[in-house]
Parts: structure tokens; C-alpha cells; sequence
């Protein structure tokens, strides 16, 4: 029952298009029995009299409006398929963005979060945009061709539909194998993409170590495995079709004999002994049909299950933004405690310490010893187990969780740019900044450099700014992040991959430009730390 809600909670927007395809839809199976009786009248009668040209024109003006029918339903589905696709996946790209980072649940992998977003998605939608309406239309079918072949031949008819229960059994048993089958190949199939994305984003790496035929073992192994599982869920599909259309084709045989020996005694014609056989197939096919939709419904739930999985992702508890803060803003945490959520090691235990409004402090120590665990709650990135963060102004208003990042500048350490042009990177941090804003930036995060490139800020620099040094993409990052504003400035390691001399170019501008500001430095470079008002050592 919970996936006939979730799929119903899915159609918002779609059920005009999907009315109108099982209209059309049962509009094309009025075509189909209309032709049966067409045809029936045209082989016991029409033939042997002068209207035989109206009755051609009328089985065929059934069939070209059936055709039309048949494609109006096509481009129905398509587009419905394509808008649910969309819909969902914007619904997802949503929860992903505003997900509580640094959770144990939110803990999947960037390739996994793609698969699901592709293949799962898909296998809904089409659920969703396809098999329903088919289905409906389908179960039209079936009653609309027994109750004409009833008015024929109630023993015939009644014989054929006994059959449901059988294939009624028959799904009953399919179900939970397939799901199972299903929920493991969509998992080796986010094995496999994950393999592959990790790969391509770190070519150098795998290059200069030589791991290519390693890793070519590795990715064929993984198809391997997923040759095997998908070999195996195509072995049971087809013995289970082949038993049910074993059955059907018996049925078939059966009513052939039947209405064989009923033309031999003089009990039909051979227009009816026709209608028969139109009418067999037309009662078997909806059950066919909808025994094809049962895999396809058992694997959708099993993509439901794994696109739940990120509907139920813990979220941010964003406050409501009561008070604006006003003139400097410093920042306090009290008594912190915090600790990885997947291999329980505690990093921060009652921290607390006090950034005043308008001072400059460098964290400084060992690796693996809390300094970004830090920043990032002081950025609301992450949430303490225990304690509080708040930002304050000078009259005493505070402001706690996401609604702080409002007022803070936070630029992490490492390769943080993104594929596009220099412009569109800026523009993630504001999407309203001109053009001298962003010069502005540039200029202050020493990455003067872009001045001086063809195309300047319009640049294309590649996934991750692969266009460019390490040091190049490092200065956009923090002009990036500069451009987002901010009375708190958290800066991760801004200097980790510069020269002595661009780094101090860097801090002076900084300091020289954002005086005013609290500045942050997490920091290894002793220069960096000896500008700053304070120091804390962790």
C-alpha cells in the first residue's frame, strides 16, 4: 500500500495527460472489438453483397483511427514521462541540497546518488507516466473483449477467464523474487558507476601510479558480477513466461480446436469462428500485458525503496531569521562536543571560545585534530552533538544553525570549483554581482591572473578547474567565496597550495580590504598566524 501512495503522490500535475491517454487509450480498444464485429459481418455477409466496398472502407477507417489513437497515446506518454523525470529529480536535487551534511545516512556515495538519480528514477517514472494507464486500458480490454465473446460463446468465454487465477498465483510468487534480484543489480550497478566517476576524477593520480590495468581488472570483475545477477533475473523471467505462455497457448489451441468442431456441426460460421480467434488473442494479450507490467512494477518498488533512502535524509533545521544583526559580528561556541558519525571518534570535546567582532584568529595544529571540524561548525556545515553556536552583534542579538551562514564567508580547503566558465563559478556565490564586484574579488584573492586570459572572466576552466594550476583554482575559490559577503570570514587552509610571495600578497589584501571583519585562519603557515590578533592551538 505504501508504494500505491508514494506512486500516487507522484502523478501532481500529470493526471489531465494521463485521463486523456486512458480515454484514448480505451478509445483504441472500442476500435479493436468494433473490428472483430467488422470483420465477423464482412466474411459472413459482406462479401456476398453489393456494399462490400462500404464494408473495406469501414475496416479500414477503424483501422487508420486506431493508428492515429495509438500514436496520440505515445506522445502522451513521452511527455508525461519526461515531466515526471524532471519533477522528481528537482524534488531530489533539492532534499540532496539541503541534506545535514556530515550525517551517518548522508553518507552515499556521489556515484550511487547518480545511478539514482538516472536508472531509479526512470524505473518509476515509467511506472508512473506508463504502466498505470496501460493498465487501466488493459483490465477495459479484457472486460470489453469477454463480455463480446460471452454474447458469442458463454462456454468459451468462461474457460478462457479461468485462467486469471493462475496468473494471478504466478505474480504472488514473482514478486519477491524479482524485487530482491532487482535491489541487487541496481546495486552493482552503483558500484559500477562509482568505479568509473572516482576513476575520471583522479586521472593524474591513477596515471603516475600506473593503475590502469588494476583498475580494468577491478571494473571488469564488477560486470562480471552484474552479468551474472542480471543472467539470473533474466532466467527466472523467462521460465515463468514460459510456463504462462504455455498456458495461453493452449487456451488458444483450445478455442481454435473448439470453434473448429462447432464449424464442422454447423453451429457458427466462419465469421464467428473468426471473431473467436480475434477474441482469444484479445483476452489473452491484456493478461500477457499486465503479467509484462509485474516486473516492471516489482523493480519500479525497488527503485522507490532506494529514491526514499534520500527522501528520508536528515535535513537542516533552518530558524526563522528574526532579528538582523547589526555592525561587527562575532562569533561564540560554548562547550562543543563532536564526533565522527561513522567510526564514533570524538574530535571536539567541550570546546568553547569566543571570536570577538572584528578580531583575527589563526587555528593552528596537528592534522586529525578538529581544525576544520571547527570551522565547519562555526559555518553551521555541521551540528555539535552537544553546546551551542551562535553568531552576536554588539546589542546583544544572536542568531544560531543555518540562518548564520547569512553573515559568514566560509571557503574550505581543497579543489572546490566547478565546471563552466570563471563567471558562472562567481555567480554561484552571488547570482546578482556585477561585474566590478567581481573584479573586485578577484583582485582582493590575488587572482589578478584572470585579467590577463582571452576571455577573462568568461573563461571555461573545466571539471574542477583541471584548465588550471592548483594554485590558479585555489584564488578563484577564495574570490568566489568572497563575492558571497559576509561579517565572519572562515578560511581552510586558503593558502595550502601558493608561494610564499602569492600568499602574502593574499593576506595583506585581505587584511587591508576586511579590517573590520572576524577573520578565521585555519592555518599551518606561521606567517599566516603571526598577522593574526590571536592564536589557538588544538
Amino acid at each position: 500500500m505504501r508504494y500505491v501512495k508514494w506512486f500516487a503522490s507522484q502523478t501532481s500535475g500529470l493526471k489531465a495527460n494521463m485521463a486523456v491517454r486512458i480515454v484514448a487509450g480505451v478509445a483504441q480498444v472500442g476500435c479493436g472489438l468494433l473490428l472483430v464485429v467488422l470483420c465477423r459481418h464482412f466474411i459472413d455477409r459482406g462479401i456476398w453483397q453489393a456494399g462490400v466496398v462500404k464494408e473495406i472502407m469501414a475496416i479500414f477507417a477503424v483501422l487508420v483511427v486506431s493508428i492515429l489513437l495509438r500514436q496520440a497515446v505515445y506522445y502522451l506518454q513521452n511527455d508525461a514521462e519526461v515531466r515526471q523525470q524532471n519533477t522528481i529529480r528537482s524534488r531530489l536535487y533539492g532534499i540532496l541540497l539541503g541534506r545535514r551534511l556530515f550525517d551517518k545516512r548522508e553518507r552515499m556515495h556521489s556515484g550511487d546518488i547518480s545511478q539514482r538519480l538516472e536508472r531509479d528514477i526512470q524505473a518509476v517514472s515509467q511506472v508512473t507516466t506508463d504502466v498505470v494507464p496501460r493498465m487501466a486500458v488493459t483490465v477495459v480490454q479484457l472486460i470489453g473483449a469477454f463480455l463480446l465473446l460471452h454474447a458469442m460463446d458463454k462456454v468459451l468465454a468462461w474457460s478462457l477467464l479461468l485462467l486469471t487465477p493462475f496468473v494471478a498465483v504466478c505474480a504472488k510468487y514473482l514478486s519477491h523474487r524479482l524485487r530482491q534480484m532487482t535491489l541487487d543489480i541496481r546495486s552493482k550497478e552503483s558500484s559500477i558507476q562509482m568505479l568509473i566517476q572516482e576513476t575520471m576524477e583522479n586521472e593524474t593520480a591513477i596515471k603516475s601510479m600506473e593503475s590502469a590495468p588494476w583498475l580494468g581488472k577491478r571494473l571488469a570483475s564488477l560486470h562480471a558480477d552484474l552479468g551474472r545477477l542480471i543472467r539470473r533475473r533474466t532466467r527466472f523471467t523467462m521460465l515463468s513466461r514460459l510456463l504462462l505462455a504455455s498456458t495461453f497457448g493452449l487456451g488458444y489451441m483450445g478455442a481454435f480446436v473448439y470453434g473448429g468442431l462447432q464449424l464442422r456441426d454447423g453451429l457458427i460460421s466462419f465469421g464467428v469462428m473468426t471473431a473467436f480467434l480475434q477474441l482469444v488473442s484479445q483476452i489473452q494479450s491484456p493478461v500477457l500485458a499486465m503479467l509484462n507490467m509485474i516486473p516492471q512494477i516489482i523493480h519500479a518498488t525497488a527503485s522507490i525503496d532506494r529514491i526514499r533512502e534520500i527522501e528520508t535524509m536528515p535535513m537542516e533545521n533552518e530558524t526563522e531569521k528574526t532579528t538582523a544583526l547589526q555592525g561587527p559580528i562575532g562569533i561564540r561556541v560554548e562547550h562543543a562536543y563532536y564526533r565522527y558519525k561513522d567510526n564514533g571518534k570524538t574530535v571536539l570535546e567541550d570546546f568553547s571560545y569566543c571570536f570577538t567582532p572584528g578580531s583575527s584568529t589563526a587555528i593552528m595544529g596537528d592534522s586529525g585534530r578538529g581544525k576544520t571540524t571547527v570551522l565547519r561548525l562555526l559555518s553551521a556545515v555541521a551540528m555539535p552533538d552537544a553546546g551551542s553556536v551562535y553568531i552576536y552583534d554588539g546589542e546583544g542579538h544572536k542568531l544560531s544553525g543555518a540562518t548564520m551562514r547569512h553573515y559568514i564567508t566560509y571557503i574550505p580547503q581543497g579543489n572546490t570549483m566547478m565546471s563552466g566558465t570563471i563567471r558562472e563559478n562567481m555567480l554561484l556565490a552571488n547570482p546578482d554581482a556585477t561585474r566590478q564586484q567581481m573584479e573586485e574579488a578577484l583582485y582582493t584573492a590575488a587572482a589578478d591572473f584572470v585579467e590577463k586570459m582571452p576571455q577573462g572572466i568568461d573563461t571555461q576552466i573545466g571539471e574542477h578547474a583541471t584548465l588550471l594550476s592548483e594554485g590558479q583554482a585555489q584564488r578563484l575559490a577564495i574570490a568566489r567565496g568572497l563575492l558571497h559577503g559576509g561579517e565572519v570570514m572562515l578560511l581552510d587552509e586558503i593558502s595550502s597550495s601558493l608561494d610564499e610571495a602569492t600568499e602574502a600578497t593574499l593576506i595583506s589584501r585581505l587584511f587591508s580590504r576586511h579590517s573590520e571583519k572576524t577573520i578565521i585562519f585555519v592555518t599551518h603557515r606561521k606567517a599566516t598566524a603571526e598577522k593574526c590578533d590571536r592564536v589557538i592551538r588544538i
